[in-house]
C-alpha cells in the first residue's frame, strides 16, 4: 500500500504486535492484562483476582493506537510520508503500570498489592460499606482531608496514622472508619459530608451515576430521534463542539462481479 501511496497512515492493532514470540498467540482483553500482570493486581475483599471493570487492554490500545494514528498525520504535513502504527495490546496496557511498578523495580518484588493505597492499603483511599449494605468511597488521602474527617469524628489521635504511607500502619483507621460508616445509610452519609473539606463519594451504580445533575449537565447522556440513549462525547471543543451521529450506517450494496 505504500508503494500506491507513501502519504497512507496505517494502524493495525493486534494482542501482541508483530513482532516478538507471542505474535501469533491468540488472545482477548482479559488474557492480555492477565499477560500483563495486570489481573494480579486486580484482587477483591476476598484477596483473589476478580474480573475487569473495563476492558482496559481493549480500551487503552484503541486511544493509544488513535494518538499515534494523529502523531502520524502532524508528522506528514511536515514530511510528506505516512507511515505503519504496529499498537499492540499488551504494551498499550504495560504503558499504563509505572504508577504501579515503584516497588517490583526498587526490590525486584511484585507489590503487596493491599499494602499500596490504590489496592486498599490507605484507610482514606478506601471503599466502606453503610448500613443499608450500600457503599461510599474515601477517595483522597492529603492531610487535611484526614485532619478534617478525623476531628469531625472524634478522632484526632488517628490522624498521624492516617497520614503515613500505605499500608498496615492504616489498619486501625480502616477499622474504626468501617465500624463508623455501618450507622448510617449512604443517603444520610452524604448529607453528613455535605460541605465539608473530605474528598468523598457515594458508590453509585450505572443508572444512578448517568441520572446525576453533572452528568446531564455536561451532555454525557444524549437521546436521539428515535429515543434510544447514547453516550455523549468527552471531548469539549470551545469552537467547534463535538456531535454525535447516531444514524444506522447504511451498507453500501455490493458491485456485481
Amino acid at each position: 500500500m505504500r508503494a500506491i501511496n507513501p502519504r497512507i497512515v496505517y494502524c493495525a492493532i493486534s494482542a501482541f504486535g508483530q513482532t516478538g514470540p507471542d505474535r501469533d498467540r491468540p488472545a482477548h482483553d482479559i488474557a492480555v492484562e492477565a499477560l500483563a500482570g495486570v489481573l494480579s493486581l486486580n484482587l477483591g475483599q476476598d484477596g483473589k483476582p476478580t474480573h475487569p471493570h473495563i476492558p482496559v487492554a481493549d480500551a487503552n490500545a484503541a486511544l493509544l493506537g488513535l494518538a499515534g494514528v494523529l502523531m502520524a498525520l502532524l508528522r506528514r504535513t511536515t514530511t510528506g510520508r505516512g507511515d505503519y502504527i504496529d499498537m499492540a495490546m499488551l504494551d498499550a496496557t504495560m504503558a499504563w503500570l509505572p504508577n504501579a511498578t515503584g516497588d517490583l523495580f526498587a526490590t525486584g518484588r511484585p507489590p503487596m498489592v493491599k499494602e499500596q493505597r490504590q489496592w486498599g492499603g490507605g484507610s482514606f483511599y478506601q471503599i466502606y460499606e453503610t448500613a443499608d449494605g450500600r457503599h461510599i468511597v474515601l477517595g483522597g488521602s492529603e492531610h487535611k482531608f484526614v485532619e478534617t474527617l478525623l476531628k469531625a469524628l472524634g478522632r484526632e489521635d488517628l490522624i498521624p496514622a492516617a497520614s503515613s504511607p500505605p499500608g498496615p500502619a492504616h489498619a486501625e483507621t480502616t477499622t474504626f472508619l468501617r465500624s463508623v460508616f455501618r450507622t448510617r445509610s449512604r443517603a444520610d452519609w452524604e448529607a453528613w459530608f455535605e460541605g465539608r473539606d473530605v474528598c468523598f463519594a457515594p458508590l453509585l451504580d450505572l443508572a444512578e451515576a448517568f441520572a446525576r445533575p453533572q452528568v446531564q449537565a455536561r451532555e454525557m447522556l444524549i437521546r436521539d430521534a428515535d429515543g434510544n440513549l447514547h453516550v455523549g462525547t468527552p471531548i469539549r471543543f470551545l469552537d467547534e463542539p463535538g456531535r454525535i451521529d447516531t444514524r444506522v450506517p447504511v451498507r453500501e450494496p455490493l458491485p456485481p462481479r
